[in-house]
């Protein structure tokens, strides 16, 4: 028997509460930790894991924590990049005991970035990219795991943003084969290939907007709801809530 997982989402975290309301508010996919632990814990004991990945990326510590409970994991783990396994997906892709890459399919690897909304003084500026780089140390290790690479070859790669297409990725180590290429003989060569193109998650910046404006919308409602059973408001007043609350949507509708 075989557990399958399919990552084709954004990766965010269980603890970004307001990413996750922006993502289930506007109806968009997303992976996190607990959905791998769901799948882990029904999984019968040393049972295989079949992870299918089409993902532009996200969350870094929420990567490494899918990662971490991966590697853990008492059964086999078989990944097949099926389209796109950029970012802090390829640091997923690199759990598997076996990876397999279709030849259409892309692996990218970069630094992480560090969203910065508040104005900072230098001290703080070098804070941040200590911290970047120790994060880019962590990632690399997942890299050097898996293909035998050094450390500072490595760093060079995620420096450049690199592409890979699969035989590039199995000749650099990071994958071990191309799917569909000779005899058909694991579960990759019977998947199907998915297409997407980089995507850009939401920055905080905005979830922070969205959040608040969410905020205002729900107190109007209940403003609206507890003066129901008053009298009736004058009609400059009545008139200056409409304008409010469309003043509200069309705040809405310009977050992106």
């Amino acid at each position: 028997m075989t557990k399958q997982v399919d990552i084709k989402a954004d990766i965010l975290d269980d603890s970004d509460v307001g990413d996750i309301s922006f993502y289930d508010f506007f109806g968009i996919n997303y992976f996190t930790p607990s959905q791998l632990e769901d799948v882990l814990n029904s999984a019968a004991s040393g049972e295989d894991i079949q992870l299918n990945i089409n993902s532009n990326g996200g969350d870094v510590s929420a990567a490494s924590t899918i990662y971490s409970m991966l590697k853990a994991y008492q059964g086999k783990v078989n990944v097949f990049i099926q389209g796109m396994a950029a970012s802090a997906a390829s640091v997923i892709a690199m759990a598997g005991d076996k990876v397999s890459m279709a030849p259409t399919a892309q692996l990218m690897i970069h630094k992480c970035l560090a969203g910065v909304s508040d104005p900072l003084n230098a001290d703080q500026l070098r804070q941040i990219a200590a911290q970047n780089d120790s994060v880019d140390l962590g990632i690399a290790n997942a890299y050097m795991a898996k293909t035998g690479m050094n450390q500072s070859d490595l760093l060079q790669l995620m420096s450049n943003q690199t592409f890979m297409d699969a035989k590039t990725a199995v000749d650099k180590g990071f994958v071990d084969e191309v799917a569909f290429a000779g005899d058909k003989t694991g579960i990759a060569d019977k998947a199907p290939v998915f297409s997407n193109s980089i995507s850009k998650m939401p920055s905080k910046k905005v979830v922070e907007k969205f959040n608040l404006l969410v905020g205002k919308a729900k107190a109007f409602d209940k403003l609206e709801t507890n003066s129901s059973g008053e009298e009736k408001k004058s009609d400059d007043e009545q008139q200056n809530k409409k304008i409010d609350k469309s003043e509200l949507k069309r705040e809405l509708a310009l977050l992106f």
